[in-house]
């Protein structure tokens, strides 16, 4: 009878305490200063990325995020490649388990938002003459001051892609640098 009393009084202190967990937090201060317009242009060839803050929630996991979320335009001379930059000023919802159309083309996060590694970040760009497939990026901010002034671009994709869809290649550039307007 003792022993039924502990489990009893154990599994109510277990699920009070659960019901009592923090929220988890994963959100980098550091973000705001990449927000705004950035280009690249070399000869023919213009890419914008237009990059907005978005502090979000997922009730499903029970957690608080940032992330930098873009959009962008590639040009070959006057000729739109590809394009979500129209978009750049849609609404972004705070509830993140409800955002399902009109996704922003790029999200990029911080692993480890310290101001020594708050200008490294990795994400997603979709690319939509590609079969809308996703290509891994990973940025690296040089800065002039407190402020941003040029951004390394290397996107890459895993071996299979296209494997299911026909899609070859990307339609970016795999590697470039963009300039803060």
């Amino acid at each position: 009878m003792k022993n039924l009393l502990i489990i009893l009084l154990l599994l109510f202190f277990h699920r009070v305490k659960a019901q009592n967990i923090d929220k988890q937090y994963d959100t980098c201060q550091y973000f705001a200063q990449y927000e705004g317009e950035w280009l690249y242009a070399n000869n023919l060839d213009t890419v914008r990325i237009f990059f907005r803050k978005n502090r979000q929630y997922s009730i499903n996991h029970n957690h608080y995020s940032d992330l930098l979320y873009g959009w962008h335009e590639y040009k070959q001379g006057n000729t739109i490649i590809e394009s979500d930059y129209a978009n750049r000023f849609i609404y972004l919802p705070f509830y993140i388990d409800s955002m399902i159309s009109n996704r922003p083309s790029i999200s990029l996060l911080n692993y480890d938002c310290t101001l020594a590694n708050s200008n490294k970040l990795e994400g997603l760009i979709t690319d939509f003459n590609q079969a809308n497939e996703f290509h891994s990026v990973k940025t690296f901010m040089c800065g002039g001051g407190n402020f941003p002034i040029f951004m390394q671009w290397k996107q890459s994709f895993s071996e299979n892609h296209g494997a299911m869809t026909g899609a070859f290649g990307m339609t970016l550039p795999r590697e470039f640098i963009l300039i803060k307007q």
